[in-house]
């Protein structure tokens, strides 16, 4: 596997970590889903590797992609 490859997974097991993080304690001021959706919309112009599989994570935790 590349390190490119490993980087993108990486993000993408942040985001499944923080899913499980918000759906166990999900915020006051908005619903998991929301909240996960936005965490997408703030990184998804990044050119790293880790936050595109957190963006992508979070997208598929909701039904996105």
């Amino acid at each position: 596997m590349s390190r490119r490859e490993k980087e993108f997974l990486s993000g993408f097991q942040k985001a499944a970590l923080l899913t499980q993080r918000v759906s166990a304690c999900p915020p006051s001021y908005t619903t998991a889903r929301d909240y996960l959706k936005d965490v997408a919309r703030l990184l998804r112009s990044s050119d790293d590797l880790v936050e595109r599989g957190l963006v992508a994570g979070c997208l598929c935790a909701v039904g996105e992609i």
